[in-house]
């Protein structure tokens, strides 16, 4: 996949991903449960990122099953150092984004299992002719994850308590939130996104 092919789909995802962002929050307000600003504003963004990581992974693309399945751990790594390396930043900004929308994941061990389950997704529906799926795509990914949480406590300790306070929630929102911004982000690209695609860039490929 080639740069600008990817930036398509992941254009063609973001409009619909947005749009479903931007009802979830219209929900919570009409039942009265009223966001923060920053939360909003730093939801939209991290969905912006989870629809660039899905595009860059290539889960956008239409398939089939097709499963290409790499077992072995450690051994591509050696072999293929920059993809590894590559795959240890994706997940970074996952590991700053988490514990700055949920107070739930201000937690390593809750963190590195959200960057694990994340990562085991994705390479799931990899199995589905888009992608290989691959054990050191796993470890990278959740890596990324924990590099990115110790990011984010430098950071947290150099700016104001109250910045914090102004993004994060609390309580069972924590769950079902991320679960809705994870699940509705990969249903969107797998489905919505791949008919805007056709729609307005189909024809440049």
């Amino acid at each position: 996949m080639d740069f600008e092919f990817i930036m398509y789909h992941f254009l063609s995802g973001c409009i619909p991903v947005f749009l479903a962002v931007a009802i979830y929050f219209a929900i919570l307000y009409v039942v009265e449960k009223k966001q923060t600003k920053g939360h909003i504003i730093l939801s939209f963004v991290f969905c912006f990122y989870l629809t660039g990581v899905l595009a860059a992974t290539g889960i956008a693309m239409k398939g089939s099953f097709a499963p290409r399945i790499v077992y072995i751990p450690f051994v591509d790594m050696i072999r293929g150092p920059i993809e590894t390396f590559l795959n240890v930043i994706l997940f970074i900004p996952l590991g700053f984004f988490l514990p700055f929308l949920y107070k739930k994941y201000n937690r390593l061990a809750n963190i590195v299992l959200a960057g694990f389950l994340i990562s085991l997704s994705i390479e799931f529906v990899q199995m589905f002719g888009m992608g290989t799926t691959d054990i050191n795509d796993l470890i990278a990914n959740t890596l990324g994850t924990f590099l990115g949480f110790g990011i984010y406590k430098s950071f947290s300790k150099a700016v104001p308590k109250s910045w914090i306070n102004q993004t994060q929630v609390d309580g069972f929102q924590c769950y079902y939130e991320l679960l809705f911004f994870g699940v509705g982000s990969l249903v969107i690209m797998l489905t919505a996104q791949r008919y805007i695609f056709n729609i307005l860039f189909a024809a440049k490929f």
